[in-house]
């Protein structure tokens, strides 16, 4: 074991001094231990992408069989809390975005209302001439001009995703300090004085392209999830046209489905 990840196993420790084990308690010991980490990650004392200590470090700390160390980084495993890593050790989980297919249209609109908030900065910010694959979207010629606006989107100052943004000129209107203080969906019902009516959504598997790789701080080819969007104003036109890349390790989709109703998102999901 190498200097820096002896120190680390010792902070680690370190942070656990406190942890005393019940043995007679109804809670089994994998649980009391699994518990006590869990308590300690909520409370912001492990990190993000914190190691853990190695399952013979705490079996020396508490006097516990290795089976029973292995059983509490299996719970916390399942629920998510923790990430085991061949011949790096065992780290505090990132958190996961969390969203319902349903809500995949609002995703970036609505991250901010969510446990672990995100940050954003803009990438780009102006007029631009549309490229020959976005402007029929908006019914305007190749080369006329649309507005650019593209965001990276962080979590714990870890890149999580970077959109890609078309929209119709007359957002052009709009401060760049407030698009950057305010969402998409936002900027668009400010400038046009109608809501969102529909959205066309389809998301896929990709490799990750240079640009893509050096925003998101992943490896080039890499995998990502690419997702497609269109939405539409009350009046029919074009709203914006987006392009998301996402890390595919920090999100989870769920869908909740209701027997007896005949209502689907309208939202696909194609495997490239």
């Amino acid at each position: 074991m190498g200097r820096v990840k002896r120190l680390k196993q010792r902070e680690a420790i370190a942070t656990l001094s406190e942890l005393s084990l019940e043995r007679d308690s109804a809670l089994p010991l994998y649980l009391q231990i699994s518990r006590a980490i869990e308590a300690k990650i909520e409370g912001g004392h492990f990190g993000p992408g914190q190691m853990l200590p190695s399952e013979t470090a705490l079996c020396r700390h508490l006097s516990v069989s290795r089976i029973t160390v292995r059983q509490a980084f299996e719970d916390l495993l399942t629920r998510g809390l923790i990430d085991r890593r061949q011949g790096k050790g065992t780290f505090v989980a990132r958190p996961l975005i969390r969203t319902g297919l349903s809500g995949a249209d609002r995703l970036f609109d609505t991250l901010f209302a969510q446990k672990h908030a995100p940050s954003s900065r803009l990438l780009a910010f102006g007029l631009q001439d549309s490229p020959a694959d976005i402007a029929p979207f908006f019914d305007c010629p190749e080369g006329g001009q649309l507005m650019r606006l593209d965001r990276l989107y962080l979590l714990n100052d870890r890149p999580v995703g970077m959109v890609v943004g078309w929209l119709r000129a007359e957002v052009a209107a709009i401060s760049r300090e407030e698009a950057a203080s305010h969402s998409t969906a936002y900027l668009i019902e400010r400038v046009f004085g109608q809501p969102i009516k529909k959205s066309e959504v389809s998301i896929r598997a990709a490799s990750a392209g240079r640009e893509t790789a050096q925003h998101l701080k992943i490896n080039e080819r890499a995998p990502v999830l690419v997702l497609h969007r269109r939405r539409l104003l009350q009046d029919g036109r074009t709203a914006d046209v987006v392009r998301a890349y996402m890390n595919a390790d920090s999100y989870e989709f769920s869908i909740d489905n209701v027997l007896g109703l005949d209502s689907h998102p309208s939202l696909t999901l194609v495997a490239a």
